[in-house]
């Protein structure tokens, strides 16, 4: 890795280093970032990006990429349609490993969407992610930073070599605390339906929303 990249957070360097990420971020370039379940491949919300990214990891350009928020409001900018039950769970989840699926706005480009109409969107529990978003001023893209098939990564050293090398900022911010990927439930069909496992469970979602909650899980790793 390019020396200079690679950037070690402590309390004496976690401003400047957010904010190399950020102009990295702005001048369309990719960043490594922490969040509270995998380390993340990220990137601005735009169709270039998200091509690269498709790329760098050798993902289905079908497979929708997802979509990191720091507060409500920008949910409310990518998503359309949004049922009263995202803001309930985005209420009683977020900052946390929920990601939930929603109809994307015009604001996303179909290519994030893997060229359909849904996307992932989460609000990570990690303050070095958060102050990224929001110094940025947009949602970013952020899948996990590994090549597809492969383990997700939950510390740096875990993070594939081909995507360090690509990135213009990597942030080390040391071990994800949950270690794992978030639980994934797609809010755009009835019964709502877990698409993916993980910290938040079955149970918990069934109680929040007073309603059935249906499970198809699969095992992608991602960031959101």
């Amino acid at each position: 890795m390019t020396v200079g990249k690679l950037l070690r957070l402590d309390e004496a360097n976690e401003q400047d280093a957010i904010a190399r990420a950020v102009s990295a971020l702005q001048a369309g370039k990719l960043v490594i970032i922490p969040t509270d379940t995998v380390y993340g491949l990220a990137g601005r919300m735009t169709r270039e990006t998200a091509q690269r990214v498709f790329e760098l990891k050798g993902r289905d350009n079908t497979k929708a990429l997802p979509v990191l928020v720091s507060d409500l409001e920008q949910l409310r900018r990518i998503g359309t349609d949004l049922p009263q039950e995202a803001e309930v769970l985005a209420r009683c989840y977020w900052p946390g490993p929920l990601t939930i699926i929603v109809h994307r706005s015009e604001a996303v480009p179909a290519e994030i969407a893997g060229g359909g109409d849904t996307i992932g969107v989460r609000m990570p529990d990690h303050p070095v992610t958060l102050a990224l978003i929001r110094s940025h001023g947009e949602p970013i893209i952020a899948t996990s930073a590994n090549r597809s098939g492969t383990p997700s990564a939950v510390g740096i050293d875990e993070v594939d070599p081909l995507l360090l090398e690509a990135v213009a900022v990597a942030l080390d911010a040391g071990p994800c605390p949950l270690r794992h990927a978030s639980t994934v439930l797609d809010l755009t069909v009835a019964p709502f339906t877990i698409l993916r496992s993980g910290p938040i469970a079955q149970r918990d979602l069934v109680a929040t929303l007073r309603t059935d909650v249906a499970t198809a899980y699969n095992a992608e790793g991602d960031a959101g």
